[in-house]
């Protein structure tokens, strides 16, 4: 996986603001930022600010769940997706297929 592949699902499925920044941090590769503030949510390689909530696991897991080909919380459930951070903005969450 790329950085820009993840940076593209991202930005197809993150298209509802949801009031804070998110980190996508796949392992062994650079993070991809979600800014959640704006709308609609941008995706950039810098953090826009410090992230409220950090989703981290194998870069092929990741790119799957962003890309809502896999449930988030399947994800979760199995120990392949590690969330940090704010839990109140995975309610906020409305992912775009």
């Amino acid at each position: 996986m790329t950085k820009a592949s993840l940076a593209e699902a991202a930005a197809k499925t993150f298209q509802t603001p949801f009031g804070a920044v998110l980190e996508l941090r796949p392992d062994g590769g650079a993070p991809v930022f979600i800014d959640g503030r704006t709308t609609p949510p941008k995706t950039s390689e810098a953090a826009p600010a410090p992230a409220d909530s950090v989703w981290r696991g194998p870069s092929d897991v990741m790119l799957r769940v962003v890309a809502s080909k896999r449930a988030v919380e399947n994800a979760v459930i199995n120990g392949r997706l590690v969330i940090a951070g704010d839990m109140s903005v995975m309610a906020r969450l409305k992912l775009s297929s």
